[in-house]
């Protein structure tokens, strides 16, 4: 491969898990395969126990450069010391807070990693102003869209007979912003339209089949799984979404939320209704793209409108594919990367 033995242009990607989790997915093999496409060599690793310690760090070795993507254990702070005692450089990869339970050693570590870090990459302007405390070197690199991986289908352009509202995720970390957001005016919708209520990623959880399975008229169809290694699967789980959904409760590690649901389905030519949280509110563009709400009235008023309204689910979802192709595609975000580490020229 050109540049295989060009000092600098080795990249080790350290990976909190492998293709199946979604910031892996997106920030490290979709990244990868990009940079792979501008001719340098990159290598991920995911692997976990002793022995891959000493395997990582002999990969280290044989790397310029080392992005830890939302890795922050005493190990991979020792690691980063490693590598920066023997001169490489050292970049850390943030989608969301670093400790989704406030650990205090998990946080300390993070801290610790970016003092040592050249710089970090952060997933939104919450995160990016949340690092500053650690790391003059901060960069927004939004998580961004692979676009060939999400072909949307033709929208109906007459009203369906029972219009899909549609969410995808891991229904174990999110049930209380879908039960605690949705469920009351979902139950206030269901009184005047026949609806379909579509969770991608349900997981099981009891509680989302039992608060929404006993809503008077919704038509439930949970998908418990789906092989998410598999870049064409959520095309086809989310296809049939006339509406996407991203409820977010105000509070804790929300804020720091990357927005990524938002961006799939924006990517499908689908009208988003988020709540104001996060990078939802630099993503959704209230009116054009979508809607940005927030207490229950708000949710049922606007859901109402796009109910009834497909004309409007149409444009919406033509200007959200657009702005997905102008600043949340992957090839602007690897080209973003490799100015950042200086690889180009």
């Amino acid at each position: 491969m050109p540049g295989e033995w060009i000092t600098g242009k080795r990249i080790l990607f350290v990976l909190a898990g492998d293709a199946t989790k979604a910031s892996s997915r997106v920030r490290g093999f979709w990244v990868a395969e990009e940079l792979r496409e501008r001719g340098y060599v990159c290598t991920l690793f995911w692997k976990r126990g002793r022995l891959a310690l000493i395997a990582l760090a002999y990969e280290i070795l044989k790397h310029d450069i080392v992005v830890f993507q939302k890795t922050y254990s005493r190990y991979h702070r020792w690691l980063m010391a490693f590598a920066k005692r023997l001169g490489k450089r050292a970049f850390i990869d943030i989608d969301d807070f670093p400790s989704r339970v406030n650990s205090p050693v998990t946080l300390a570590n993070f801290a610790a990693m970016c003092r040592m870090a050249d710089g970090v990459f952060a997933g939104s302007n919450n995160l990016v102003a949340y690092v500053k405390q650690y790391q003059p070197e901060v960069y927004l690199i939004p998580s961004s869209i692979k676009l060939e991986y999400y072909q949307p289908s033709k929208r109906r352009s007459d009203t369906p007979d029972r219009l899909c509202l549609g969410w995808i995720g891991n229904g174990m970390h999110y049930k209380r912003d879908l039960i605690d957001i949705l469920s009351t005016p979902l139950a206030e919708l269901t009184t005047r339209y026949r609806l379909r209520f579509k969770i991608v990623g349900a997981c099981g959880v009891r509680e989302l089949y039992e608060t929404f399975g006993a809503i008077p008229n919704l038509e439930i169809d949970f998908i418990d799984e789906i092989e998410w290694s598999n870049p064409w699967e959520v095309c086809k789980f989310i296809s049939d979404f006339d509406v996407g959904l991203y409820p977010l409760l105000s509070h804790g590690s929300n804020h720091y939320k990357c927005g990524f649901k938002a961006l799939e389905y924006m990517s499908m030519a689908i009208p988003v209704v988020a709540s104001p949280v996060g990078a939802n509110v630099d993503i959704v563009e209230d009116g054009k793209t979508g809607y940005l709400v927030d207490a229950p009235y708000e949710w049922t008023t606007r859901l109402e409108e796009l109910v009834v309204d497909s004309r409007s689910r149409i444009e919406m979802g033509q200007l959200a594919r657009s702005k997905v192709e102008r600043e949340f595609s992957i090839q602007a975000t690897a080209a973003k990367v490799s100015g950042i580490l200086g690889l180009e020229g």
